[in-house]
């Protein structure tokens, strides 16, 4: 029987190389580099052909799309490569987002992709710490104390407040399970029927239409869902017009999620709300956009998920995800295509 080829980045495999051996299959890793692709031990393999040294044709069935390729700038030509032969079944990314076009080009090509879940850990101890940052006023208090200001100020306590995620999955579960022994009451919301486990870690779970009648009584709105044609440009005027004039709306989704006219709009009017953004319509952020300085946002430059563990936790997901497929088995966190 031949080995099962699998298609990674050439930096990442030495890292990879020792629990790939030790998995229970006939694995011939491909390592993809911008020069091309060789074996292991260095020979080349051109992309489709027969590799007369190595006996083996180019066609690889599994791929990884690791967070050092998605942010070298070689990210399309990996995926062109890996599409090439046309033997590719199945991809492993390395975000819990997939609506970036190499992505959207392997699902339109027929190959089952699976999201991870390795940054989420990350994302909801980022937005928790956003939160607090924000309803603590930890800007001010920076402000005060290089001013030479002793000022007692008070500030926004976490028990009490009610917190609605929208887009109640593995980081809306998370988000909860932070905020809920600082005494937050969460109301999870998503498109359909409350699972089990939303259940289990929210005080209370409504569906999409129901937003209108939660987001009035919201201290906290926090947009963890997933960037669909459904929730594209959700955070519109008529959405916003429903939002408390004091509440804190947070975005670690994706920037779209949010009309950024109607947020401007809705953060010039006067009131206390703050909007605390971490993803935005285009990334990186224009030097020129009003929301670098605005008074009443928080911004982070896209790095909810860049937590020290989170390169760890997706090697570990690749290497079980990749054990599951080569046994036969179906992968799990697969994308709808």
């Amino acid at each position: 029987m031949p080995s099962r080829q699998v298609l990674l980045p050439a930096d990442d495999y030495p890292r990879l190389a020792d629990r790939l051996t030790a998995l229970d299959h006939d694995i011939e890793p491909l390592l993809w580099a911008p020069g091309g692709v060789t074996l292991a031990d260095g020979t080349s393999v051109a992309d489709g052909a027969e590799n007369a040294n190595a006996g083996a044709t180019y066609a690889p069935e599994a791929a990884w799309v690791s967070i050092s390729l998605l942010f070298s700038g070689s990210f399309p030509a990996f995926v062109e490569a890996a599409l090439a032969p046309g033997t590719l079944r199945w991809t492993q990314a390395c975000l819990a987002g997939t609506d970036a076009p190499p992505f959207q080009q392997l699902l339109a090509g027929g190959v089952q992709l699976s999201r991870s879940d390795a940054p989420n850990d990350a994302t909801a101890e980022h937005t928790m710490s956003l939160i607090l940052h924000t309803l603590h006023d930890w800007e001010g208090r920076i402000d005060r104390r290089r001013a030479g200001v002793w000022l007692q100020v008070p500030w926004r306590e976490v028990r009490g407040s009610r917190w609605l995620v929208i887009g109640f999955g593995s980081i809306g579960r998370k988000l909860a399970a932070l905020a809920r022994p600082f005494g937050a009451v969460v109301v999870g919301a998503r498109r359909s029927v409350a699972e089990a486990a939303d259940l289990e870690s929210a005080d209370a779970m409504v569906t999409m239409e129901a937003l209108a009648d939660e987001l009035p009584l919201a201290d906290v709105v926090v947009l963890t869902c997933p960037l669909t044609d459904e929730t594209r440009g959700l955070v519109d005027a008529k959405f916003l017009a429903s939002v408390r004039d004091d509440a804190v709306l947070v975005n670690v989704a994706r920037g779209p999620v949010i009309d950024a006219d109607a947020l401007l709009a809705w953060l010039d009017e006067d009131r206390p709300a703050t909007a605390v953004l971490d993803v935005f319509d285009i990334e990186p952020l224009p030097a020129h956009n009003p929301l670098w300085n605005h008074p009443k946002v928080v911004m982070t430059t896209h790095i909810g998920g860049a937590g020290s563990g989170m390169p760890s936790r997706n090697d570990d997901l690749f290497i079980s995800q990749l054990d599951s497929f080569l046994a036969g088995h179906t992968p799990h966190l697969l994308v709808e295509g």
